[in-house]
C-alpha cells in the first residue's frame, strides 16, 4: 500500500511540475478541521494548491491543536495528525451581476492519518473524498468550507468488511501567492484532466502568447468606426479580426458574429484564459469585442479609450466592461500552423459603423496613449 501511495504521489508531482511550467496560479490555505465523530480537538493545517483551469492539485497536512487525553491502555498522550494529496474539480460558479458568489467543488485523493505518542504510532493509509464551496472575498483572498469522508483503507465505502468512513469538516481561507489572476480566477485550475492532455496544452499556450504579443504591437492605433487596418484605424471587431488574420485565423467581421464561432467559454473571469475573445452587450445586443490578456485585463480598440489599449477590468472604467460581459469564445491559431477559416457563412464585409462604439467611462485625452 505504501508503494502504491508513493507512485500515486509521484504522478501528482509530475503533473504539478507540468502545471508550473505553464505559469499556473499558486495559493496557500490555512484551515481548521473538525472531527464530529471523534473525541479530538480541532486540527489546524495548511494546504498548497496549483491552479490554472477547471481542475486543481492540492496537498496539505494538519495536526491536533492539543494532545488528546491518554486512555486507560496507554499512559502517554496522543496528538492526531494527517496529510492529503487531492485532485479538485470546480463546478459551475454561481454569479450575481457578473460577480462570483460561490463555486462548488468536489475532490478525491490519497490520505494518511496517524496518532503519535512517545511510545507508539498508529498509521492509517487510504483515500478520501468530499465536496465544498469557495467564495471570493477580494482580489487575492477566498474563504472555503468543505466536508470530507476519509477511508482508512484503499477500498470502496460499500466494500465487504470495509470500515466506516470518518467524517471531517474543514473551514479555511485561501491566499493567492503566485501566478496570474484574482482569487476568483484561481478558483478554476488545470484545464487538462491527465498528464497527456497537460502536454498537449503547451502548444495552446504558445498560440495564446502569439495572439497577445501580436495585439500589443498595435497599442496606440486610433479608433475608427468601421476601421480594419492599422494605417486608418480600427473599430473593436476590426482590430480582433486583423490580429487573428495575422496568425492565419479568418474571423467574421462583426463582433456579434465572432461570438458564434470557436469554442464557447463561460463569460466570467473564472473560466477565461489568455487569448480568449470576450464580447460585450450594449444597446440591445453584442457590439464590442476584446482579447483577454489575463489577470483581469483586456486589449481592444475602444472609442472611449481613444484606440487600441489595455484595460483593467478591476478599475473604475473596466467595471463597465465587466458588467456588460455577455459572451466569450476560444479561438486560437492551429497548433500546426495551418489556416483556420471561421468566416464561412458570415458576411465578408459590412457597412462602416455596423459595430457601434462602447459606452465605458471615457479616458482623458492625455492618458489615451
Amino acid at each position: 500500500m505504501l508503494r502504491s501511495s508513493l507512485l500515486a504521489l509521484g504522478a501528482l508531482a509530475v503533473a504539478s511540475t507540468l502545471c508550473i511550467a505553464q505559469q499556473p496560479g499558486v495559493s496557500l490555505s490555512p484551515f481548521v478541521t473538525f472531527l464530529p465523530d471523534a473525541d479530538v480537538s480541532p486540527l489546524a493545517g495548511l494546504s498548497f494548491s496549483i491552479t490554472g483551469g477547471p481542475l486543481s492539485l492540492r496537498a496539505g497536512g494538519h495536526m491536533s491543536m492539543r494532545d488528546r487525553a491518554a486512555s486507560n491502555t496507554f499512559s502517554a498522550s496522543m496528538r492526531p495528525w494527517g496529510a492529503d494529496a487531492d485532485a479538485v474539480a470546480y463546478l459551475e460558479s454561481y454569479n450575481y451581476n457578473q460577480h462570483v458568489l460561490f463555486s462548488p467543488y468536489v475532490f478525491a485523493g490519497l490520505s494518511t492519518a496517524a496518532v503519535d505518542s512517545g511510545r507508539y504510532r498508529v498509521m492509517h493509509q487510504g483515500w478520501s473524498y468530499g465536496g465544498g464551496l469557495m467564495t471570493p472575498m477580494g482580489s487575492a483572498l477566498s474563504a472555503f468550507a468543505e466536508m470530507r469522508w476519509r477511508m482508512s483503507q484503499y477500498v470502496l465505502p460499500n466494500a465487504q468488511d470495509a470500515l466506516p468512513a470518518t467524517r471531517e469538516m474543514r473551514l479555511g481561507l485561501s491566499f493567492r501567492v503566485g501566478g496570474g489572476g484574482t482569487a476568483a480566477e484561481i478558483v478554476h485550475v488545470l484545464s487538462a484532466t491527465d498528464i497527456g492532455s497537460l502536454a498537449e496544452a503547451a502548444p495552446t499556450n504558445r498560440a495564446a502568447s502569439r495572439v497577445i504579443s501580436t495585439a500589443e504591437n498595435y497599442v496606440g492605433v486610433p479608433y475608427r468606426r468601421g476601421g480594419t487596418s492599422p494605417s486608418s484605424g480600427f473599430d473593436a471587431s476590426g482590430f480582433v479580426r486583423f490580429v487573428f488574420s495575422m496568425l492565419g485565423v479568418n474571423l467574421p467581421r462583426l463582433s456579434r458574429d465572432q461570438a458564434r464561432v470557436g469554442e464557447r467559454v463561460r463569460p466570467d473571469l473564472n473560466a477565461l484564459s489568455p487569448g480568449d475573445l470576450v464580447m460585450f452587450q450594449d444597446e440591445g445586443g453584442i457590439n464590442h469585442v476584446a482579447i483577454y490578456v489575463g489577470r483581469a485585463r483586456i486589449i481592444h480598440s475602444s472609442e472611449t479609450g481613444g484606440g487600441v489599449r489595455m484595460d483593467d477590468l478591476n478599475s473604475d472604467r473596466g467595471r463597465w466592461f465587466l458588467e456588460h460581459l455577455a459572451a466569450a469564445r476560444r479561438v486560437l491559431p492551429d497548433a500546426r500552423g495551418m489556416l483556420l477559416d471561421l468566416a464561412r457563412g458570415f458576411p465578408a464585409d459590412v457597412p462602416s459603423g455596423s459595430d457601434g462604439p462602447d459606452h465605458a467611462p471615457r479616458v482623458p485625452s492625455r492618458r489615451r496613449n
